[in-house]
């Protein structure tokens, strides 16, 4: 089993919001798996895509032959990161499964009905959700297919088949500072060759699933005070990876959520102190992006009460 496992989802913020920060992954697993959290994050996915498939799972027809390799790909690579956990047998077209942590055994014919899209298979092995882009600069790497079921406020419908610059317009400088460099980025990742970021808000809900469904939010985020802020607001980080297809001009992009109440990291008084300069370095279109603006007086006194008990 690969150890090497280059993220702390909960390491100190960094000031630099606004760039691309992909970093290679040198063979570390594309899929992270927590035995911890595994049963209980793919029973969630489970449910809420039995409540409701189409919201959590959207394709184009023409996306079908790379969801296949996407299959194929992502099945060998769980194999590759945890043989202990995930063993892949292949024989020409056919693919023997089994996944040890949910005593599941499968046997897939590429090209046979699943009774899943390709995408939606392989999403229910992973914890991750699943986004497939056509690598093609012409119309802007538009989004082709997703399993998306731990959103941070947004959903498939609203994205699909837009540009990479359009699905990230409503980021604060995305355009101006970040589209291009992302655009030249997906043109020229290779295959074997995956990359990884982290994103990170700050949200007053715990759950993973924060889609647009749920509304603003006002409520929750009226009660933050500066003395129950470690408990009402958390802090949710994404594990991006970037990963380009060999056969089909498609790249892969998984977004790996984690989330910890406040009050776990403010025990350490490095995390806090920086997580406090970083509030108050950030352009306010940023906060507001993020939702933070309408708490962020009695977010930012917890974090300086917090600090001055921590060092006094």
């Amino acid at each position: 089993m690969i150890e090497a496992w280059p993220f702390d989802p909960f390491v100190i913020p960094s000031p630099q919001v606004l760039r691309v920060g992909a970093y290679p992954l040198h063979g570390a697993p594309v899929f992270h798996v927590d035995p911890d959290h595994y049963y209980a994050e793919l029973m969630l996915k489970r449910a809420l895509l039995a409540a409701d498939h189409s919201y959590y799972v959207q394709a184009y027809p023409e996306s079908l032959p790379a969801q296949w390799e996407l299959l194929e790909w992502g099945l060998a690579e769980l194999h590759r990161s945890y043989p202990d956990w995930f063993v892949l047998r292949q024989r020409g077209a056919e693919l023997e499964w089994e996944n040890r942590l949910t005593n599941q055994v499968s046997t897939i014919r590429i090209g046979d009905d699943l009774g899943l899209l390709p995408i939606d298979w392989l999403g229910r092995q992973v914890q991750e959700d699943l986004l497939l882009m056509a690598v093609d600069e012409a119309s802007g790497h538009p989004l082709i297919a997703g399993q998306l079921c731990f959103p941070n406020r947004w959903c498939l419908s609203d994205k699909m088949g837009l540009p990479l610059a359009a699905i990230h317009g409503p980021v604060p400088g995305f355009i101006a500072q970040l589209a291009r460099s992302t655009d030249q980025l997906i043109s020229r990742l290779q295959p074997q060759r995956p990359v990884w970021r982290r994103n990170w808000s700050l949200v007053v809900l715990p759950d993973l699933d924060l889609s647009p469904r749920l509304g603003p939010l006002d409520q929750q985020k009226s009660t933050v005070t500066a003395d129950n802020a470690g408990e009402r607001v958390f802090y949710r980080v994404e594990r991006q990876t970037l990963v380009r297809m060999a056969r089909h001009p498609v790249v892969l992009f998984t977004v790996r959520t984690y989330v910890a109440p406040l009050a776990q990291l403010t025990s350490n008084p490095q995390w806090t102190a920086a997580m406090a300069q970083l509030l108050r370095q950030l352009d306010p279109a940023i906060l507001d992006y993020k939702g933070i603006t309408p708490y962020l007086r009695p977010l930012l006194e917890h974090l300086d009460r917090r600090l001055y008990d921590l060092v006094s």
